[in-house]
């Protein structure tokens, strides 16, 4: 476990401020963004619209916005539920069209009835519009809070486009995990400028925060960077050797994780010199693994 204490200081013991690099850690909690305010955002940090999420699809958000009104619901009869579900009747280039179904179950869950319109709710590709039918008012209400949550989602990012967005962002930067579990990150001084403008766009995200600690230059800081250094490419060694256990999607993750370590090691040559001939022969390691799972993959 890495002790921060140890790494973190504002100076060095000759007060002269040499720094490897620094901590950084982050969160993005909860929120909704508008379109324009995060591209306001990503340009007063100095960061360019190529960082921005896909473009909203208004499919996307149709999806979105009528699969959170599904829910359960009492009925006027005891230990009887009715499921309120969505199912996707129809797609084309036009439009797309799910209904609304009441699943009437039992208390164990056991199907006692099943209506298949309950609502139809159609989306409109052409203009962003949606319409619907509603077999009662109740159902209507919930074809409301439908129509309502995609005006809002057809025009704002989610919390999870944020994160993985920001996480793309933080990948940018050559970070070495210094935890196992994630969550604090070690980036080299050649990243300073990156990693201020990081800092100043996630710190200005609602319920969001970036902190950076600085990392002095000593032996024992320089050690601490190289041992994680050193364990990460032992993990990606680890993954290699074992990816018989990984999907498709896991592999190719996996190949551009290795690759991108790899290139990022050149700022951090000038940290790893005392073990300079391990990290090297480490790195080597991998190179040969990716180039075998290449070959596998492409039937060499």
């Amino acid at each position: 476990m890495v002790n921060v204490d140890n790494l973190a200081a504002v100076s060095n013991p000759q007060g002269v401020q040499d720094f490897l690099g620094h901590l950084i850690w982050y969160s993005v909690g909860k929120n909704l963004i508008k379109v324009e305010d995060l591209q306001k955002h990503l340009s007063n940090a100095g960061l360019g619209n190529e960082w921005m999420p896909n473009k909203i699809r208004s499919s996307d958000a149709f999806r979105r916005a009528t699969k959170e009104v599904e829910r359960r619901r009492p009925t006027s009869q005891p230990n009887i539920y009715e499921n309120i579900l969505v199912r996707e009747v129809y797609s084309n280039s036009k439009e797309i069209q799910r209904n609304l179904v009441i699943e009437t179950v039992d208390q164990q869950g056991k199907s006692l009835s099943y209506a298949t319109q309950s609502a139809v709710i159609n989306l409109d590709k052409r203009n962003d519009s949606i319409t619907f039918t509603a077999d009662s008012d109740s159902i209507k209400e919930i074809c409301n809070e439908a129509e309502k949550k995609f005006n809002l989602y057809k025009n704002h990012y989610s919390s999870q486009q944020l994160r993985v967005m920001v996480g793309k962002i933080l990948a940018s930067l050559a970070p070495t995990p210094l935890r196992r579990s994630g969550g604090v990150w070690f980036v080299p001084e050649v990243k300073d400028k990156e990693l201020h403008q990081f800092v100043h766009f996630v710190s200005r995200l609602e319920n969001s925060e970036a902190y950076k600690v600085p990392v002095i230059n000593t032996n024992d800081n320089k050690q601490m960077v190289t041992k994680k250094m050193f364990e990460h490419f032992e993990s990606l060694l680890h993954d290699c050797h074992n990816k018989t256990n990984l999907s498709k999607g896991d592999i190719k993750t996996l190949i551009n994780e290795a690759n991108k370590y790899i290139a990022d090691y050149r700022n951090y040559k000038h940290i790893v010199t005392t073990e300079n001939d391990a990290m090297e022969n480490i790195i080597m390691d991998v190179r040969k693994e990716v180039a075998n799972i290449m070959m596998d993959i492409n039937g060499v």
